[in-house]
């Protein structure tokens, strides 16, 4: 395994434990997001640390694993960083609900075995 390779694994392993906290936080239902400002702003940090998390999967392995859109995730970090009380909340659902179980499902059956 190359140094790129355990670079990607680390913050693949990440961003999968941060989806599994998304998943609680969905697991209590719309209503429930949609009325709790906390949640949201939970939410929104998540997908911050996502973001963040695969901005440091190498850009050699990212290019291997092309069945991702890595630059909107990567730009979804600053996206929610900088739209404060202006983030859609049912935009910010629509992610969780959506792309969020896309990625986790990905990089857990795909990018990991391959590593």
């Amino acid at each position: 395994m190359t140094a790129d390779d355990r670079k990607a694994r680390d913050a693949a392993t990440r961003v999968i434990a941060v989806c599994e906290v998304i998943a609680q936080i969905v697991a209590r239902g719309e209503q429930h997001f949609l009325d709790d400002i906390q949640t949201q702003w939970a939410a929104e940090m998540g997908l911050i640390r996502i973001g963040e998390a695969v901005a440091k999967i190498p850009a050699s392995v990212r290019e291997r694993f092309d069945g991702q859109p890595w630059r909107q995730i990567i730009d979804m970090r600053t996206f929610v960083g900088r739209r404060d009380d202006d983030l859609d909340p049912r935009r910010v659902w629509r992610t969780l609900t959506r792309d969020v179980p896309r990625l986790r499902d990905y990089l857990s059956d795909v990018m990991l075995p391959a590593l």
